[in-house]
């Protein structure tokens, strides 16, 4: 840890400006251990916990009586519905390991596929997007609420929110491997835009430990035109 915390770091004064190289052989290999879902969800529950009672809350009031979850990762967000749910993400060994978790339950499937090139024909009432939007491209997002607005009603999003308080959080944020962390203002833009869906409510909240922020938004499609 030490010898990668000098790669990716330098200091001037009492500041920290961080160089992350991300195509080094250092920063593949740091994550190469997140493609394990046990090394991922240890990350998830020590550093950037809390996120399944925050869901839980918002969506409280929420009807819905089937999911897609786009970015499924280890399954966790599937936990937390007893309605049809389809799981979608690129990770072949997050899937992998989804499918073997969830063997027994019926109402539970997982597909390994890019979310932004996918399109799906059935129909759910909720979409589900969650630490996913700031691995996305501002044209990979156009085109994935282009076809999740022909099969999903409402649209939860929880991404990450910039910390620039203090110096570990920029750092974090920093390895990410997702590139286009937004401020709250741009994702609500960039998930409106296009006019597919529009925000009806929105919150945003620190993980217990405050390394981390997101927002929350739930998005309703619009209606169509006849014709």
């Amino acid at each position: 840890m030490r010898d990668l915390m000098r790669d990716l770091m330098r200091r001037s004064g009492d500041r920290i400006f961080v160089t992350v190289d991300k195509s080094s052989a250092l920063y593949r290999k740091v994550f190469d251990l997140f493609e394990r879902p046990a090394v991922f969800n240890a990350y998830q529950t020590v550093v950037d916990g809390g996120k399944g009672r925050q869901i839980r809350r918002f969506l409280q009031s929420v009807q819905f009586e089937s999911v897609i979850d786009i970015g499924c990762g280890t399954g966790n967000w599937a936990e937390l519905v007893d309605v049809p749910y389809l799981g979608i993400d690129s990770s072949p060994s997050f899937i992998a390991g989804c499918t073997r978790r969830f063997a027994g339950d019926t109402t539970k499937r997982f597909v390994q596929a890019d979310a932004a090139d996918l399109e799906i024909v059935e129909q759910f009432d909720l979409a589900m997007l969650i630490s996913v939007l700031h691995h996305l491209s501002d044209a990979e997002v156009d085109r994935l609420l282009s076809w999740l607005s022909g099969c999903a009603k409402q649209f939860f999003v929880l991404d990450l929110y910039p910390v620039n308080r203090n110096p570990l959080s920029r750092w974090l944020y920093r390895m990410d491997r997702g590139d286009f962390v937004r401020e709250r203002d741009e994702q609500r833009q960039l998930l409106e835009r296009g006019g597919h869906f529009s925000v009806v409510k929105e919150d945003d909240y620190y993980c217990p430990n405050g390394l981390y922020r997101h927002t929350l938004f739930l998005l309703r499609r619009e209606a169509r035109s006849p014709g």
